[in-house]
C-alpha cells in the first residue's frame, strides 16, 4: 500500500489537528497524555537512524505482513532502505543473513546485528540496509503481524 500523502498534506493534517485540539480544550477537559478526550497517540519505538537515506525523490511505501505460526519469508534483498515493526506475536526470528541488519528496542537502542540470527520481539524495529539479504520465521504460537516501510526511489 502506498502512504498517498506528502509533506504538505502532513502539514495541513497538523495544522488543523492544532485548531481541534484548541476547539476541544476550550470545550473538554484534556485526557492525561494532553490530547483531547476521546484522541490518544502512541509511539512506535524510540526512532531508528537511517543511514542509508536515499539521496534522490522516494516514495515511502508501507505494508502489513501476517505469518502464521512455523511460516518463514523466503531471504531475499531490496536496493531501497527497509523498516519493519513488530506490531504483533512473539516468537518471530530473523534468520541467518546479510550483514546490514540491526534490531532496535522500545527505546531505539541496538539490541542486536549482523548476518547471525537473532530474536524479533514485539515492539521492535528492524532497520535493513539496500542489497542486504533478510527475512523472518514465526517460531511462536500465534500468528505475527509486522508493519513494513520501504524508501522507494521515484520513478521519473
Amino acid at each position: 500500500m502506498l502512504l498517498g500523502i506528502g509533506a504538505s498534506g502532513l502539514a495541513a493534517a497538523f495544522a488543523i489537528q492544532t485548531v481541534e485540539t484548541v476547539r476541544a480544550r476550550d470545550s473538554t477537559p484534556a485526557a492525561d497524555s494532553g490530547m483531547p478526550e476521546g484522541m490518544n497517540f502512541s509511539a512506535l519505538g524510540g526512532g531508528i537512524p537511517i543511514p542509508d537515506l536515499p539521496t534522490e525523490p522516494f516514495t515511502i511505501q508501507v505494508g502489513r505482513l501476517t505469518l502464521e505460526p512455523g511460516v518463514a519469508t523466503p531471504l531475499s534483498s531490496s536496493p531501497y532502505p527497509a523498516m519493519a515493526y513488530v506490531e504483533e506475536g512473539e516468537g518471530l526470528i530473523c534468520p541467518p543473513a546479510g550483514e546490514g541488519r540491526w534490531v532496535y528496542d522500545a527505546e531505539g537502542k541496538v539490541m542486536h546485528s549482523g548476518a547471525g540470527e537473532f530474536p524479533l520481539p514485539l515492539g521492535t524495529w528492524c532497520y535493513t540496509a539496500p542489497d542486504t539479504m533478510d527475512g523472518v520465521r514465526n517460531d511462536g504460537t500465534d500468528q505475527a503481524s509486522i508493519l513494513l516501510i520501504d524508501l522507494v526511489p521515484t520513478e521519473a
